[in-house]
């Protein structure tokens, strides 16, 4: 489940297709955490260090003033937009639960830029601390004088946070940042000294590889001769950020292991097996809604590198031109990837790889599903190819890859792993390899739609491949005969030659994908075999199955659609009159009006009650669904308090076609609530005044929902209150005795994944 990821500007609302801006977007402050209040200090570059800090017409000035500070829970650090500094940022002291420290902007401007200049490993560091969340800087690290060739490359990071203390360091969020031109020097596990260059090296093991780019999260001991006990970092979240030009990686976690000469061999980041008790990885891990490239450094590798985690998201990403691999899993267990967009992975820097996604070493309950890749040397690679590992498990579903120029799927595995591979689109011209590898694991392929424009790609057949009811164009001529299922013909895809829109900094488009769903009347259409535990969405976020039985490829047949939007700015002023642009409409004794807030071209609607009226539905603003939206339904609405009141106003509630609400979100006396089940949680709290924009991402499958409040996940995979098989009606209204007004504009309710609508 997935939510789009930025603001979008308010400038011009007449574009249907385009959201509204928040008029003032702050961070929710979860109450069950009751954040306690800190100092807030500032920083300017016209600042003073003989200042206070404590406001803004008191600023410090530099980096050193703040380094040399221990901050305490609660506390704010405050950098002036349009300001910078050069050197390292580095300021003491841990949060606590419920109080972290936070490091942010203030004033108008570009984002405060922290200059590392190849002067320091880290141009943002923590170390042995936690409760930490940096928002809106512009970091970078960069040599910035000599050769072209390498030998400038360095110990660098844009971001660093580091541990080595032995114990467990909670709660570190990056949001909103721009990280880029860190030039990281890149050390690789194994291959040959012989082909070392400058700033480019091999056979350095795991601790001291692949740990440079732009955000790292690396641990590791004060004494390699006697490690004691392990540093986990616990709760990592980068999000809504973007990260160019940054090598080796883009996004990189490294738990110590304990092999480089001279040390005694820990095994908290590699294991031998897949219970392996000395295995102690970092957990809590989420990386979403992040615009990564390295389309202008040579250097540039992994764009995700995952290593040494329990229990990981990585969703909503667009990974441009990336070296080696967009999405990299080793050494990791339960890492959900989806929902990404990778495009342009290449050859780098002495790499093997050019893949989209790669589960690599010693990553079991690996799940890869609804991602789009696009125009990469490779596809998908299983590289469990390690022959000391023995383990390994990975499903891949509800893909789409077109366009791989190599391999589209190529399966290097070993014995005792385990790959399920069900119900994927694969579609190039170029590529002379469909499968392939050398693969000694198990492999089972089912349902996957294989298209080429070569007639005779290749399919690796060996006795660990089983392909079961797979789909291929009527060209080939190497349809595996292990497949006796298979299914031929022309796959009538909605638009094979598509090229574009495609992700960039403001989200992926996943909807693009969607042009390789395919059309009535094709061969593949309910020609699928049943897979239990499937999850029961495709690709676009529709029930499987709608016919008689399930699609081969990633899509039940048709694409996704908008189901509604409105801005309400063509509507004339005043009152709101019952069916307008297929509204229900009921203000009994009260109002609900159409008025120029923000102002006279971007209009709103605003619900006002003061006395009784209404009955149950109150004052109430719906819209209803004679047919009711089934599988993933994404509703989008910028909401304002402007009141005094403060009564309870669902904004919105989500309803069964029996009337009951089974999502429910309200503002209500300064509190922002959502149920979790029967249950009424407090999420957050709101300003009067200021706008939120508020996205619920419904799945009526699988019966959960995500809340987003002004792009960040507040709620995830949460519970419906009631069993709601389809949404038949999304109302914004208050009843009862609640009292106060709200306003309402930019309504977006679309049927499909909410990332790239």
């Amino acid at each position: 489940m997935t939510a789009n990821r930025r603001l979008v500007s308010r400038a011009t609302a007449a574009a249907l297709c385009a959201l509204a801006v928040v008029l003032a977007s702050i961070v929710l402050i979860p109450a069950q955490r009751a954040f306690a209040a800190g100092t807030t200090y500032y920083v300017s570059a016209s600042g003073n260090d003989s200042n206070t800090g404590t406001s803004s017409s008191t600023p410090w000035r530099s980096l050193s003033k703040v380094n040399a500070k221990t901050f305490q829970p609660g506390d704010t650090i405050r950098f002036e937009s349009g300001d910078s500094w050069t050197g390292q940022l580095w300021p003491k002291g841990s949060g606590a639960e419920g109080s972290p420290i936070a490091i942010d902007s203030y004033g108008t401007g570009a984002k405060p830029k922290i200059a590392g200049q190849g002067t320091v490993g880290d141009a943002v560091r923590l170390n042995n601390q936690q409760y930490w969340e940096i928002r809106n800087l512009d970091v970078s690290n960069a040599v910035p004088t000599g050769t072209t060739d390498g030998s400038k490359l360095g110990d660098f990071r844009g971001i660093g946070v580091h541990g080595d203390n032995g114990q467990t360091l909670h709660h570190f969020v990056i949001d909103s940042v721009d990280v880029h031109d860190v030039t990281g020097e890149v050390k690789w596990v194994g291959g040959s000294t012989a082909d070392n260059k400058p700033g480019i090296t091999f056979q350095q093991g795991w601790d001291r590889s692949k740990d440079t780019g732009g955000i790292a999260f690396l641990t590791g001991v004060q004494d390699i001769t006697a490690p004691g006990a392990p540093t986990v970092l616990d709760g990592i979240t980068v999000e809504n950020s973007t990260i160019k030009n940054t090598s080796f990686s883009g996004i990189v976690t490294k738990q110590y292991a304990g092999d480089a000469p001279g040390a005694v061999f820990t095994g908290w980041g590699k294991r031998a097996t897949a219970t392996d008790s000395r295995f102690t990885p970092y957990t809590n891990v989420t990386f979403r809604g992040n615009y990564i490239t390295q389309a202008n450094t040579p250097f540039g590798c992994n764009g995700i590198y995952l290593t040494g985690v329990k229990g990981a998201l990585v969703e909503g990403n667009v990974i441009d031109r990336v070296g080696v691999s967009g999405v990299e899993t080793n050494m990791a267990d339960s890492v959900t990837v989806q929902h990404n967009e990778i495009m342009g992975t290449h050859l780098s820097s002495g790499g093997a790889d050019q893949n989209a996604l790669d589960p690599d070493i010693g990553t079991t309950n690996q799940l890869f599903q609804y991602n789009y890749l696009h125009d990469n040397g490779d596809g998908i690679l299983l590289c469990a190819c390690n022959s000391n590992v023995q383990f390994g498990s990975v499903v891949l579903r509800y893909n789409v890859i077109t366009g791989s120029t190599r391999w589209n799927l190529h399966l290097s595995q070993t014995g005792g792993t385990v790959a399920n591979i069900y119900n994927n689109t694969f579609a190039n011209t170029s590529s002379t390899n469909m499968v392939t590898g050398g693969v000694s694991g198990r492999a089972t392929l089912t349902n996957n739609l294989f298209v080429s424009g070569q007639s005779a790609p290749t399919f690796v057949q060996k006795s660990t491949i089983t392909y079961k009811n797979n789909g291929y164009s009527d060209n080939l001529t190497t349809v595996p005969t292990s497949d006796a299922n298979a299914v031929v013909g022309a796959p009538q895809f909605v638009n094979a030659s598509v090229t574009g829109p495609y992700g960039d900094e403001n989200g992926p488009r996943l909807g693009t994908a969607a042009n390789f769903a395919l059309q009535s009347g094709s061969v593949f259409v309910d020609a699928g075999a049943t897979v239990t535990g499937n999850g029961g969405l495709d690709n676009a976020g529709s029930p499987v199955p709608i016919g008689n039985g399930p699609e081969i490829g990633a899509f039940e047949r048709g694409a996704p659609n908008i189901a509604f939007t409105d801005t309400f700015d063509g509507l004339a002023t005043g009152a709101l009159a019952n069916g307008t642009n297929g509204w229900r409409v009921i203000s009994t004794n009260n109002d609900v009006s159409v008025v120029e807030t923000p102002s006279a071209t971007d209009k709103s609607v605003r619900l006002t009650r003061t006395i009784e009226g209404g009955g149950t539905d109150g004052t109430n603003l719906a819209r209803l669904f004679s047919t009711p939206m089934q599988g993933v339904v994404t509703i989008d609405t910028q909401v304002m308090r402007n009141d005094t009141q403060a009564g309870w106003f669902g904004l919105p509630y989500v309803y069964n076609a029996s009337g009951a609400p089974a999502v429910s979100v309200a503002f209500a006396r300064g509190q922002i609530h959502a149920y979790q089940g029967t249950t009424d949680s407090v999420i957050g709290t709101y300003t009067n005044g200021k706008w939120y924009r508020v996205t619920l991402t419904v799945d009526t499958v699988n019966q959960r929902f995500d809340l987003d409040i002004d792009g960040h996940r507040v709620l995830n995979d949460a519970a419906f209150r009631t069993s709601m098989p389809g949404v038949a009606k999304v109302a914004w209204y208050s009843n009862g005795g609640e009292r106060g007004a709200v306003h309402m504009d930019d309504v977006r309710i679309s049927r499909g994944t909410g990332f790239g609508q």
